[in-house]
């Protein structure tokens, strides 16, 4: 090597970093007198975004280490793909889940149903090695889906991996549910799948509730340590060791649209879990959180349903990067119709690509080390931890839910949410902007009945008769045998919980945000097959081109949203002209479109020559000079669109008038 080589210096050496006043200062002078605060933001969990975000406040964790935010191993490895089994009789679930198995997925997610007997489990995991497959089943109660498993899989039980998703606390949240008589049977049954399904979770937190009926992140996390520990007491008061209890709950989290504050938010949730666990006394093995992730229904529209497609992608993409143990991605189609086979290869494809052509499955914790992802999984983690602090000062998970506060707090977050929708402040492509007109429904199926079959056993009453009867020594094989009798999971259940006390708290209501923009649409669509049109609202266009252009434009957005169709105009020389070309059109609401300037000259006797001879028609002014509004109300100007105007509520309101 020359000398000259050996005493190069780095490309950027001779400059000098600036530092973050120097960055300030060229900030505070590119916006010419306003203040920087007002590029700072507010995320819903009261985070504050600022444009110059700092480094991180605290130091990056090691990997596989605690507190486990940058993921519970120390090696890359790739997530399990699960995609959803829904519907069908077991054969056709069998033959759909060998198709996906054979085609990528990793792992099996399904919703028991109530009807099913052992039989049916047998049929539907037949030659399906269970060994190599997890399972991940939501159930209304563990015990009877365990018995189930035991009763139709005896001699691989203890090779069984996966989760029984069961959250009694989330269920309450939805309908009564008796505490007590549920949290007895996951104590027997915690303790019984230590010895025989030692890799199978035999609990759930599911924080994926909370956020689909509107709550954010930190309310997710509080709400998860809080349902944790009150699972964890509740299993301690029946003789449950931490050590039994630890390294068998998994969370499930839905994963929403804030790209970054979703990965945060994993990567969060396993620092607070491991704090938590350790403050119990857990092991090693008891701090690292399990986590499955899903992405989220709220964040998905019935208007355009292929830009589902995108959003889940997104959403994938933040789990993947947040650390999920494993992913279920919706089919883009399924708020509209039971997913195809096209649907659920696009999903599970998603999840393949991401592993083996982005290559996630080669990285450890690809954020960390980002200001931004470091400072939200740090600021989320404190604020978790504080609501969590709240929520037991208050009594507990159940106590707190009883007073109705979680329910208000997540209420609100929901409507601000809402709000923020309506005044398209948040952007949902293709439901509040940017609407795709011509957007045809999916086809839908031809609709199947399926018969439900007749139990195949024999008669399992004396069975259940005996489980009735059950002792806490011998419920679980007491359940396994009325499973290998025949009993359906509904039988199980209901034989358990008989004559235990039930609770009760005010439910929370699901979070649908796109679905007042939906009622606009289907409004529309409706007075469409009535009229023959759509319904419709005149460009009053006045000036030439480069003056009511963008207003124009502006205009036709915020009404295509409520499924109008805009009648355009070239731009009138005056305002008599413009107010004849109106009546002319037969479209009953108007939008003037010019600049603040010409607003004073114009509006005045064109809102007259329309109202003297249409006295009901609704005239509409496009922008929001401040300074004219009152003698633009005074002339007879209806309303006013602009940015931060209601698009909701004013599409709501024009549609009103034309019904």
């Amino acid at each position: 090597m020359s000398e000259d080589a050996q005493t190069e210096k780095p490309l950027f050496a001779e400059f000098t970093p600036p530092t973050i006043e120097e960055w300030i200062t060229a900030t505070v002078t590119s916006l010419k007198g306003k203040p920087l605060e007002k590029l700072t933001h507010l995320t819903y969990e009261g985070i504050p975004i600022d444009p110059l975000l700092p480094a991180a406040a605290t130091a990056v964790a090691t990997p596989g280490q605690f507190p486990y935010q940058r993921g519970t191993v120390g090696q890359a490895q790739p997530w399990l793909i699960a995609q959803r089994l829904e519907g069908g009789q077991p054969d056709q679930l069998n033959a759909q889940l060998r198709h996906d198995l054979a085609l990528g997925q990793t792992a099996v997610f399904w919703p028991p149903e109530a009807h099913f007997t052992a039989h049916d489990l047998r049929t539907l995991f037949q030659n399906v090695d269970l060994a190599q497959t997890p399972l991940l089943l939501p159930c209304l109660s563990s015990l009877p889906v365990l018995a189930q498993l035991a009763a139709a899989h005896e001699a691989d039980l203890a090779q069984l991996r996966g989760a029984l998703l069961h959250d009694p606390i989330a269920l309450l949240t939805m309908t009564s549910q008796p505490l007590d008589a549920l949290y007895d049977q996951t104590a027997v049954l915690t303790r019984w799948a230590v010895q025989h399904a030692p890799q199978l979770h035999t609990l759930a937190v599911m924080p994926t509730l909370y956020q689909e009926c509107g709550a954010h992140a930190v309310q997710q996390l509080g709400l998860m340590l809080a349902t944790a520990v009150y699972h964890i007491r509740q299993l301690q008061q029946r003789g449950v060791t931490v050590e039994e209890i630890g390294g068998r709950i998994t969370a499930v989290f839905s994963i929403g649209s804030d790209f970054f504050m979703e990965m945060a938010k994993l990567r969060a949730a396993r620092a607070v879990w491991a704090q938590m666990m350790a403050a119990f006394g857990g092991d090693a093995a008891a701090q690292k959180l399990t986590i499955h992730a899903r992405t989220s229904d709220a964040s998905k529209s019935q208007l355009d349903p292929h830009v589902n497609l995108l959003r889940a992608t997104t959403e994938a993409f933040a789990a993947a990067l947040g650390g999920a143990d494993s992913l279920e991605i919706a089919p883009f189609d399924a708020n509209q119709r039971p997913a195809n086979d096209f649907s659920r290869r696009i999903a599970r494809n998603v999840q393949i690509i991401l592993q083996e052509e982005v290559n996630l499955t080669k990285l450890l914790d690809p954020a960390g080390g980002s200001y931004t992802v470091e400072y939200l999984t740090d600021e989320l983690a404190q604020r978790g931890w504080a609501l969590f602090q709240e929520i037991e000062a208050a009594g507990g998970m159940v106590a707190v839910l009883q007073a109705g506060t979680l329910q208000q707090q997540i209420a609100a977050t929901a409507a601000a949410r809402q709000a923020d929708l309506a005044t398209r402040k948040a952007v949902m492509v293709g439901t509040n902007i940017y609407p795709n007109f011509g957007e045809k429904p999916l086809p839908q199926p031809e609709p199947v009945v399926d018969e439900i079959p007749l139990t195949r056993q024999p008669d399992p009453q004396l069975a259940l008769a005996a489980l009735a009867q059950a002792t806490p020594e011998n419920v679980v094989p007491l359940a396994i045998t009325a499973a290998q009798a025949g009993a359906t999971l509904a039988q199980l259940q209901e034989t358990l919980v008989a004559g235990a006390e039930m609770v009760e708290v005010e439910g929370i209501r699901p979070f649908h945000p796109a679905a007042p923009f939906v009622q606009l649409r289907r409004w529309a669509d409706a007075y469409a097959q009535t009229h023959g049109h759509p319904p419709q609202i005149f460009l009053a266009n006045m000036g030439p081109l480069r003056q009511h252009k963008a207003r124009a434009e502006f205009t036709r957005g915020f009404f295509e949203v409520g499924g109008f169709a805009l009648i355009d105009s070239p731009g009138f020389d005056s305002p008599q002209m413009a107010a004849q070309a109106a009546l002319d059109s037969g479209a009953s609401v108007t939008v003037i479109c010019s600049t603040d300037d010409t607003y004073p000259e114009i509006v005045p006797s064109l809102v007259k020559g329309i109202k003297t001879q249409q006295p009901a028609a609704l005239v509409i002014l496009a922008g929001y000079p401040k300074e004219q509004i009152e003698a633009h109300k005074a002339a007879g100007v209806d309303a006013f669109i602009h940015l931060g105007a209601d698009c909701l509520a004013l599409n709501r309101r024009v549609q009103e008038k034309l019904a």
